[in-house]
């Protein structure tokens, strides 16, 4: 848990990404984005990130957070 919340803290756009997708819920790629003020390529690579990670899950272009990506959004937001 201690190495994921690393992974996630160590890069602010990934902080930000599941920070958004806590609060606003499931979103496709383009608006995440969009919220974020990034643009989409930079998106696509910290998702597939996520996803590998297991922090996310995709189904038919749309991301939201796993329960171990709600456990570490909550335990980042939490510090």
């Amino acid at each position: 848990m201690d190495e994921l919340m690393g992974f996630v803290t160590g890069n602010k756009n990934r902080q930000k990404l599941l920070a958004l997708l806590g609060s606003k819920g499931e979103m496709d790629a383009a608006r995440i984005a969009k919220n974020m003020h990034v643009v989409k390529p930079s998106v696509d690579r910290i998702l597939a990130e996520l996803v590998e990670k297991e922090l996310l899950s995709e189904k038919s272009g749309v991301y939201d957070l796993t329960d171990l990506g709600m456990s570490i959004e909550r335990s980042i937001h939490a510090i």
